[in-house]
């Protein structure tokens, strides 16, 4: 039996046993999606303060572009590393928050997409003026 039949065999299994339909978001890497909160695609701007890989701080515009209640997927233009913690100020509110670096894909030539987790819950810091009311979900497999 190949690697990826062992992977899709062990969803399969995870998925009868935890009840959940066959038919469910799966990632890429065919594991069962279990986000703690609903996320929005979002076109937030922030200011992020951290440290380099040097040691030395930096802080730079950027944007939020997929939020939920317990962090976010924002682009940076400075390489951060998993586990770093960053400062984010929201450019609309001047709202700070602590945030921690899960995850982090090179998007090109200095750019980055950095997933973030809040230490524990805010959607109140990603507030957006004159924002729809019927904000669209995004699916759930988008890999972030």
């Amino acid at each position: 039996m190949s690697k990826t039949d062992k992977t899709t065999k062990t969803v399969e299994t995870k998925r009868s046993t935890s009840g959940v339909a066959a038919h469910s978001s799966a990632g890429a890497l065919g594991t069962i999606d279990e986000r703690r909160s609903r996320r929005w695609e979002l076109d937030v701007p922030l200011t992020v303060y951290g440290r380099g890989p040097t040691g030395a701080p930096f802080y730079q515009e950027a944007e939020a572009v997929n939020v939920s209640a317990t962090g976010g997927l924002i682009v940076l233009h400075t390489p951060v590393h998993e586990g770093q913690d960053l400062l984010l100020i929201n450019n609309w509110t001047s709202i700070e928050q602590i945030c921690s670096v899960v995850r982090v894909r090179i998007k090109g030539a200095e750019t980055y997409q950095v997933g973030v987790t809040f230490p524990s819950p805010n959607v109140d810091f990603w507030f957006v003026p004159d924002a729809p009311c019927d904000l669209q979900e995004v699916p759930a497999d988008e890999g972030f």
